[in-house]
């Protein structure tokens, strides 16, 4: 089933993991890099989302940079999804280069030599409907190199970017950044953002840096007592997301160091008033990554694998060996309460798959119900070392995970010996399954799922009203409940959690199984209230869109309307709300046929005199009559008299 129409939050309304397996029917993924205009389209690191606005996810794509050369520039790639034939079937999709004219390439300078930058994730920072784009550098050990630093780009709306003039990341030294994540972390309505920092120098840890958005595109950096200036990290993926389902998103910065002392994982709880408090000691956020472990971190990635309600992750664990329960891996972290259990048995039978369990190099990774059944399945790579490939894990009714790469149609990147990084799932075609975008060798391709679809779906499209007293515009840290056939699943709206950006599109799928109707869709949305709302009874197979709750302006009153020359002068109550009032008039008095409104964005002309003044300049000049109506307008919309 493709694209049904969606849903207006403001309408009244057991198998054993013991062994990998290989898939004995048609192949649940499909290669479709040539029809989508993808094929040789190079790409280090890929970030996805909707940048257009048209509901179909696009690329921003980043070139291999060789920072010890200084080659770092003009990497920046925008690749939009468009249909093949624009009168034909929408879920025929092409990817074409629009880089030309994005903007992404604008230097803070103004010349044309590009910029520096290695990844990007995306949030709609001003609150004004659109995805706007953070770019972070990372140096890795070439610490003089100064081509760029961390910076933002508004959207313009239609995929063209400026640089946000009230941006101040330009102005900041260089912290090599190879970590960012978007989150509200005081519910304020407006995003803020997380970043992680490496060595610089060499072997030196440093702070990571938590920015307050103002809601306009301006960021204020607020690290300093928040407790997160207190302990230097060496880190290459940061995360957030609620661990204690408490309303507020927790921080997460895991360490990709083994040699320097007091390189451990930090789990910095929040604490709802600005600060943040360690807590990995008490929630057992291990002793395996780092200076203690000897191994280190590619991204705590966070979903609620096994449907209890709490936010459990899997661990990307580099440097790891064994399989099972036999050794210390890449694995699913289960959250037990607000304490994570390191059950390692839960992904067993890489020795199927895996030729050497001596070393795993593992890199990327992301959660995706790739068959639709409820259970949320595993897809990670292994790349950089001398076994690079691809793994796909599908969960079991008792929660474990069995491999099932060979036959699944992604076991190609592994036939080929290619190396394999991201893996980043993503509805391309909006049909009710995430599809598969990967980066192997230096090239992205994408794998059509073929699978998820036969079972039934819901895709979760929300949308913030923003700023104070509401929920941030894209919705980041809103947790989505849907109950279905007896199960209840749990996601976040996250942006950025792991290495580099591997930003998926912010819209949450969820796989059914056989069920016939959501029986509750319950949203938390990440306001200061932490407003619960809930939906029952709602189709599946269709993609729902849920704007916050939020209640209309009321009707301007009072109004009346005087002579003066050729001139006719407005004057109506003050309502005493942030509001701005639309003017209406028309030559006939009934307003249920009119049209636009006459003036938009209306504002007190004489703030000296009670109420609201207003002129319609030269609307008595001919002698004829109008009837006018006004209404006001806030961020939940106009009032209801229109």
């Amino acid at each position: 089933m493709r694209c049904m129409p969606s849903i207006g939050a403001l309408l009244v309304l057991l198998l054993s993991s013991a062994a990998g397996r290989a898939q004995t029917g048609p192949p649940w993924f499909t290669e479709i890099t040539d029809q989508v205009g993808l094929t040789g389209v190079e790409a280090f690191r890929i970030a996805v989302g909707d940048l257009d606005g048209d509901g179909y996810p696009d690329l921003l794509i980043h070139t291999e940079p060789d920072h010890a050369a200084g080659d770092v520039l003009n990497k920046q790639y925008l690749y939009l999804s468009e249909p093949v034939d624009p009168q034909g079937d929408p879920a025929a999709r092409i990817f074409v280069d629009h880089t030309a004219g994005s903007g992404l390439r604008a230097n803070r300078q103004g010349t044309p030599d590009g910029r520096h930058s290695d990844a990007a994730i995306f949030a709609d920072v001003d609150n004004d409907g659109d995805l706007d784009v953070f770019t972070n550098v990372y140096l890795h050990r070439s610490y003089d190199l100064d081509l760029g630093t961390n910076d933002l780009l508004l959207n313009n709306g239609d995929a063209t970017f400026v640089l946000s003039p009230n941006s101040t990341f330009h102005l900041e030294p260089n912290w090599n950044t190879p970590a960012a994540t978007f989150l509200d972390y005081d519910n304020d309505g407006n995003v803020d953002l997380f970043i992680g920092t490496w060595y610089k120098p060499d072997s030196t840890m440093n702070i990571d840096h938590l920015y307050r958005g103002g809601g306009d595109g301006s960021f204020t950096d607020v690290t300093a007592g928040t407790g997160i200036d207190l302990e230097p990290t060496c880190v290459y993926a940061v995360s957030a997301f609620d661990w204690d389902n408490d309303g507020d998103m927790d921080l997460f910065a895991p360490p990709y160091s083994r040699t320097v002392f007091w390189s451990l994982p930090r789990h910095w709880r929040n604490n709802g008033d600005g600060t943040f408090t360690q807590v990995q000691d008490q929630t057992n956020y291990d002793e395996y990554r780092g200076i203690l472990g000897q191994k280190v971190s590619f991204g705590t990635m966070p979903r609620d694998f096994d449907n209890d309600g709490q936010i459990d992750f899997f661990e990307i664990m580099t440097h790891g060996e064994g399989d099972g329960a036999s050794g210390v891996h890449s694995t699913p972290v289960r959250n037990g309460a607000g304490v994570f259990s390191w059950d390692f048995w839960r992904l067993a039978g890489r020795d199927a798959e895996d030729p050497d369990l001596t070393h795993h190099g593992d890199h990327f990774a992301s959660w995706f119900d790739f068959d639709g059944d409820g259970l949320v399945d595993i897809v990670f790579t292994e790349s950089g070392y001398s076994n690079p490939r691809l793994y796909l894990a599908k969960q079991n009714p008792d929660h474990t995970f069995t491999f099932v790469t060979p036959g699944s149609g992604l076991d190609v990147i592994n036939t080929e010996g290619v190396e394999p990084g991201y893996v980043t799932p993503a509805d391309f075609d909006r049909d009710g399954d995430e599809d598969l975008f990967v980066t192997a060798g230096n090239v992205v391709r994408l794998f059509r799922n073929d699978a998820g679809n036969a079972n039934a779906w819901l895709a979760v499209e929300l949308e913030g009203v923003g700023g104070p007293g509401h929920a941030n515009r894209s919705a980041i840290g809103a947790r989505i409940e849907v109950t279905a056939g007896g199960v209840t699943q749990v996601q976040e709206v996250t942006a950025g959690n792991g290495h580099e950006g591997p930003m998926r599109p912010l819209v949450r799928i969820f796989g059914l199984g056989a069920a016939t109707v959501v029986d509750s869709l319950r949203i938390r949305w990440p306001d200061a209230a932490h407003t619960v709302q809930e939906l029952t009874a709602v189709p599946v197979n269709r993609y729902l869109h849920v704007r916050e709750p939020c209640d209309l302006p009321a009707d301007p009153s009072g109004l009346t309307v005087e002579r003066a020359g050729d001139d006719l002068l407005l004057a109506w109550d003050d309502p005493g709300a942030p509001v701005t009032f639309n003017v209406y008039r028309e030559a006939t008095p009934d307003p249920s046929g009119w049209g636009a409104p006459h003036e938009t964005g209306v504002t007190d002309e004489d703030p000296a005199t009670p109420g609201i003044q207003h002129t319609d300049a030269g609307a008595a000049a001919d002698g004829a009559t109008w009837f006018y109506l006004v209404t006001a307008v806030d961020a939940c919309g106009e009032s209801a008299l229109r």
